[in-house]
């Protein structure tokens, strides 16, 4: 079925109370942990966390495409990074006018205590949910992201 295809007045009764139980639950900030992860972070963490895996020095637009956002967003994490001695920028060697970014001992320290204490809320809320609900959300979050992948595409080049 396309999206051409799909009329809202044909939706099944549960398709449209999903609908608003998801817009509901997305636009409640109190129930979005992970946005507010995220916003107290400010994309810092993943920097981090990127850098630390990568264990090497690496140039700032690698990281905005894997953060997927634009280098003066890149430029302005690796500038707070850098004021907190987690980061270190430095001139490459090869070429004078790039710069490659590389994680001090400090920012690999602050990764692996707030990765432990991320990881550590995950558990909680594994042990929470409990194995049955845990197995069948992670079963279900795959499924959804498939899903999401392809009607979107869908929808994107339907735009077109």
């Amino acid at each position: 079925m396309t999206l051409k295809q799909v009329n809202n007045e044909n939706y099944p009764p549960y398709v449209k109370d999903s609908m608003k139980a998801f817009r509901r639950i997305m636009a409640d900030k109190k129930q979005n942990g992970f946005e507010n992860m995220s916003r107290e972070h400010k994309g810092e963490l993943f920097v981090l966390h990127y850098l630390a895996e990568k264990d090497a020095d690496v140039f700032p637009s690698d990281l905005s495409t894997a953060l997927k956002s634009s280098p003066a967003r890149v430029s302005a994490l690796l500038k707070s990074l850098e004021k907190k001695g987690q980061i270190e920028r430095h001139v490459d060697v090869d070429n004078r006018r790039n710069v490659r970014v590389r994680i001090t001992e400090a920012g690999r320290a602050h990764s692996g205590e707030e990765m432990q204490k991320l990881g550590g809320a995950l558990a909680k809320i594994f042990i929470e949910m409990g194995e049955k609900d845990a197995t069948e959300y992670l079963r279900l979050l795959e499924l959804f992201f498939e899903l999401s992948h392809k009607h979107f595409q869908d929808f994107a080049n339907n735009e077109k």
